[in-house]
């Protein structure tokens, strides 16, 4: 018995009915898993924040620390789980449906260019005697430049608002060369950007698509 098969579409055609029904299913799949996907995106986040070394030294209470550098008082925990909280709040989705050809797809957007959320964070100020210090400004846009002229920190345990130095006259301040951060280059953007990061965002998406 011999059986045989004809096809009553060209090969162009075929191919495109085979892209079209991927392009439903990609649709369609990612369409209803978007919020799943920006939940782990969000639960993830903080984990690479925390593990910046900007914050890990918001947590130290040592001399050298950030926290003696700015003078903050208190707990530091509250500061650094509202930074992470507004970055992780921050994530959004923009899901373009698949087409004929394959194009299409999804675009996830961290973290607003120019800081305004970050910057807006109550947690960044610290009150002092004549005026308000913006210590998170400095950390994330000033970079290495002088931020406080003709006054140099003093590291020495029982000083300052932290208890761990203060500001004498002489010299000038600038954030140190290891911390320092600019709109394009700061302790955030490196936290979101890496191939530890990709590798976490397409296992997420890999997992959405299984």
């Amino acid at each position: 018995m011999t059986l045989s098969i004809r096809l009553v579409e060209t090969e162009k055609q075929i191919t495109k009915n085979i892209n079209l029904a991927i392009a439903d299913v990609l649709t369609q799949k990612i369409r209803s898993q978007q919020n799943w996907i920006l939940s782990e995106l969000v639960k993830i986040v903080p984990s690479w924040i925390k593990a910046q070394p900007e914050i890990q030294s918001l947590q130290s209470y040592s001399t050298g620390s950030l926290v003696a550098l700015f003078g903050i008082p208190g707990d530091t925990n509250s500061i650094i789980e509202s930074i992470c909280a507004s970055v992780a709040n921050s994530i959004s989705l923009k899901f373009t449906p698949f087409k004929a050809n394959l194009t299409g797809g999804l675009e996830i957007y961290f973290q607003p260019s120019n800081f305004a959320n970050l910057l807006a964070l109550p947690e960044g100020h610290v009150n002092i005697n004549n005026g308000d210090l913006h210590w998170l400004d400095w950390l994330l846009t000033k970079g290495d430049t002088i931020i406080v002229a003709n006054y140099s920190y003093n590291p020495q345990t029982g000083l300052g608002r932290s208890n761990l130095g203060n500001m004498l006259p002489g010299g000038a301040f600038r954030i140190p060369p290891q911390f320092s951060g600019t709109n394009t280059d700061n302790f955030i953007t490196r936290a979101l950007i890496g191939s530890t990061q990709e590798t976490a965002i397409t296992s997420i998406i890999k997992r959405a698509l299984a």
